[in-house]
């Protein structure tokens, strides 16, 4: 049979069980405040951080994650990825959970999601937690966003693609020199210009092997920090190919300051300097042909001028026979031929023969008239029949009349009246054919 304690006993056990109390209050009081530690770290790192059961329900997500799914950690507690996030994204971090527990280790993913806030890229770490037996009782994540870092990626993959493209389908040739003036990289297009291939001009010394003085200049001074220009005939030591070429290196600066190569531009300028050659003799010719041309220009100007002067001689000469012809006409007709004309007009005083004379004195004056100064022939127009009708309207005569004189019918002599006023341009006038006449001839 058990006794029962005694006082002192029960007062030592009691004091027991107080020490015992107290200890378990303050290890409860540590693990409080240790869990306020960790979860202040936790919630104040820009990386997201989560832990979820065996049930895939979320126990714990930091305030980062939560920021990016635009959800609060006590509105997630207790809930699955499918009550949080889109299905697409759902199913994928269920696949991971799966297989970080069919797996029992750290599984690192890479993944790109649409979140809320749009497209973001990750890596996350998950990892499982065991119980005592070995048992995976939950799976956390720790996720690290490397957006920006894949959005520079794809940037810098794209200008890579871009100065690739450039580089094999430039309409120049373009080479990498490094600081040893060796060759390590080129595009087609110069190897075209050089005549030779790709894999023979990777790898040539410019300094050691280029025997053209122009071309290690230029090396040496690009080399040297210089931007440098080259232009002459090159003569390639790989295929003896020849060309005119025309080149541009630039160095590369290290972030230093110190030169580790150079980018050189080569174009080839052959048929351009070809053509500018043509184009040169092409003008000196033009220009002989133009200076042999002024020359003989030159010679017919003055054989001009010889002639010219020898026809303003004869035009003056003319001039003056002219007038001398015209002095004797005139004398003639006033000396020789006017006094009988007198006579010849008195004799015939009445009869039938004084409008022949008149028509002859008509004439007479006509020719005499033309030799005076801004003399106008009105008569030019008309035929020789219609001016004798003309100059015997002029002096008075009639139709009949003049019929008679001329032996021709009266009818004809009145066609021959309107053909004169028509020439006369006196159609549709009013005046007197016999006043018209006698004002204008």
């Amino acid at each position: 049979m058990t006794s029962k304690p005694t006082y002192e006993q029960l007062e030592q056990r009691l004091q027991t069980l107080e020490k015992e109390l107290n200890g378990l209050k303050e290890r409860n009081g540590s693990k409080l405040l240790y869990h306020d530690y960790l979860e202040a770290i936790l919630n104040n790192t820009n990386m997201p951080i989560y832990l979820k059961d065996a049930d895939f329900k979320y126990i714990f997500m930091n305030r980062q994650l939560g920021s990016l799914a635009h959800a609060r950690h006590n509105q997630v507690q207790g809930k699955d990825d499918f009550a949080i996030f889109s299905k697409p994204v759902a199913q994928l971090f269920r696949s991971q959970d799966e297989e970080v527990i069919e797996r029992q280790e750290v599984v690192e993913f890479e993944e790109t999601i649409l979140l809320p806030d749009g497209v973001q890229s990750f890596i996350t770490a998950k990892f499982p937690l065991f119980d005592i037996e070995g048992n995976v009782t939950a799976v956390g994540g720790v996720c690290t966003d490397i957006t920006a870092r894949k959005r520079a990626e794809e940037e810098l993959k794209e200008a890579e693609e871009k100065f690739r493209s450039i580089f094999e389908h430039s309409p120049l040739g373009i080479m990498h020199i490094d600081k040893e003036g060796i060759i390590t990289e080129c595009n087609e297009k110069l190897a075209e210009i050089l005549g030779s291939s790709v894999e023979r001009t990777i790898g040539f010394e410019l300094l050691q092997s280029m025997t053209d003085e122009k071309v290690r200049a230029a090396t040496n001074s690009v080399l040297g920090g210089k931007i440098t220009h080259y232009e002459g005939i090159y003569q390639s030591v790989i295929s003896g190919h020849q060309a005119h070429l025309r080149g541009v290196y630039s160095p590369i600066f290290s972030k230093d300051g110190s030169i580790t190569g150079a980018i050189g531009i080569i174009e080839d300028i052959t048929k351009r300097k070809e053509t500018e050659e043509a184009l040169l003799k092409a003008h000196e010719e033009l220009e002989m042909r133009v200076a042999d041309r002024t020359a003989q220009l030159n010679e017919k100007t003055e054989s001009l001028m010889e002639a010219n002067v020898a026809l303003k001689v004869l035009l003056e000469k003319r001039e003056e026979d002219k007038k001398e012809l015209e002095k004797k006409v005139m004398f003639n007709v006033e000396k020789l031929i006017q006094p009988h004309l007198e006579k010849l007009k008195m004799r015939c005083n009445g009869n039938s023969y004084e409008p022949l004379l008149n028509v002859i004195q008509s004439n007479l004056d006509e020719i005499t008239s033309s030799f005076a100064p801004n003399h106008k022939n009105y008569l030019s127009s008309l035929t020789p029949a219609q001016i004798e009708i003309a100059n015997l309207i002029k002096y008075g005569h009639s139709t009949k009349e003049i019929a008679s004189i001329l032996n021709l019918s009266p009818s004809t002599i009145a066609c021959h009246r309107q053909d004169i006023r028509k020439r006369l341009a006196l159609t549709n006038e009013k005046t007197n054919l016999q006043t018209a006449l006698t004002t204008h001839l």
